[in-house]
């Protein structure tokens, strides 16, 4: 039986491999999958990573402080929830409580990293292995005082990601959405029939490469705003509409378009006086 081990973060990535070892000490017919770096981790879900979620009947979700909010665990624990009961979504909470968990994550049944809660997901994974059920006994302990010490060691050790606290994708998005807002707020256009003309053009533009971001390509989007590889896409103390980056379109391509049309659309709007709520971006 398959289970996917799902980590954001280089404490949860840690703590992942640690899970990894220990499973299959434990039930011998499990086969944990998990991607080890973060460069395997960015093929979006176009090979083995889509492949992998497809064919797994348990998924395990590393859950650190640094990862609340992480879009690319979100996605995948969506992903497996469609094709396997939800209680065979298991995410694993270190040095959190339930109280710290908020959002999608909820809908799942949660584990404490505490040895009562640990053997209790070990029992239920090994009843939905329902063609190699180990006996109860064998279970017993499982192995648990190696894992307490590796992943204690772990949430001693393993800072989070040193680049101060990154905002969330919901920040980011709300950044966006707010101005999309502010620009479709037209109270009084006084425009020729050219200028307004273009101005609907402009605006024409900025949708279609809105939509382009949030709905076509929203799986890389998600992607691109975890925390784990926004440092890619924007720079530290950087914002979503100026990036602070050499090439707004690298790996990005219709981010930057995006930014390109919102420029030009926010520049029509300061260069003719419109009475539109904008607030200069630049």
């Amino acid at each position: 039986m398959k289970v996917f081990i799902s980590w954001s973060g280089n404490q949860s990535k840690e703590i992942a491999e640690a899970i990894r070892a220990w499973l299959p000490s434990v039930l011998q017919t499990v086969k944990p999958y998990f991607t080890p770096n973060d460069i395997e981790k960015g093929n979006r879900w176009s090979s083995d990573i889509a492949n992998e979620l497809d064919s797994s009947s348990v998924g395990i979700f590393c859950i650190t402080r640094e990862n609340l909010n992480s879009p690319w665990i979100m996605f995948e624990a969506g992903a497996i929830s469609k094709k396997v009961d939800s209680s065979l979504v298991c995410p694993i909470l270190f040095g959190l409580g339930n109280a710290d968990i908020a959002g999608p994550l909820t809908q799942f049944q949660t584990t404490l990293f505490s040895k009562s809660d640990m053997l209790s997901l070990v029992s239920t994974i090994n009843k939905a292995n329902t063609d190699n059920v180990l006996e109860k006994e064998v279970l017993r302990d499982a192995f648990w005082p190696k894992l307490e010490t590796r992943i204690n060691e772990l949430l001693t050790d393993t800072a989070p990601d040193g680049e101060g606290h990154p905002r969330s994708d919901r920040e980011l998005l709300e950044e966006v959405l707010g101005l999309t807002r502010n620009i479709l707020k037209v109270d009084k256009l006084k425009l020729k029939d050219d200028e307004s003309n273009h101005f609907n053009l402009l605006v024409s533009s900025f949708l279609t490469s809105f939509h382009a971001v949030f709905e076509d390509d929203w799986d890389h989007t998600i992607q691109a705003l975890d925390p784990e590889y926004l440092k890619y896409y924007i720079s530290h103390g950087a914002t979503f509409i100026n990036p602070n980056v050499a090439d707004e379109q690298n790996n990005w391509g219709n981010r930057g378009s995006l930014l390109a049309s919102y420029r030009e659309l926010v520049s029509f709007i300061l260069d003719n006086g419109l009475e539109i709520p904008i607030k200069h971006p630049w």
